[in-house]
């Protein structure tokens, strides 16, 4: 495996395991409160728990890399809405944005991951 494969593994594992920290911390914030931020970060959090699952599996094809691509880019693109949804509706709540930043930073990280993947097959 290459290493941008592994990287690719390594930190859609990570958004996997942390999304799915991220969900509970949604639904325990809508517990507490129901807030349309809550709803933004539930579905922020799952977006990027969906692209970290598909970025951990593609990276054991990576000729499969170029197809995650673009599901990848509009994933990062709608997490980064949903947070920019968390910091206009926050109303000062600080918890809601810290987790839609953190879903945002996983599913960029795996769109970075997956572009170096890309690169590295379409080179051989």
């Amino acid at each position: 495996m290459s290493p941008e494969a592994k990287r690719l593994k390594l930190s859609g594992i990570v958004a996997l395991i942390a999304g799915c920290v991220c969900v509970v911390a949604g639904i325990v914030f809508a517990v507490l409160g129901v807030d349309i931020t809550d709803l933004f970060v539930v579905a922020a959090s799952v977006v990027a728990l969906l692209v970290g699952a598909r970025g951990a599996r593609v990276a054991n094809v990576p000729s499969n890399a170029p197809k995650l691509m673009g599901p990848s880019a509009g994933a990062t693109v709608a997490t980064g809405a949903l947070c920019a949804g968390d910091v206009a509706f926050a109303n000062g709540q600080v918890a809601p944005i810290v987790v839609g930043v953190v879903a945002f930073a996983l599913a960029l990280l795996v769109t970075i991951s997956t572009a170096a993947v890309k690169k590295s097959v379409e080179k051989v």
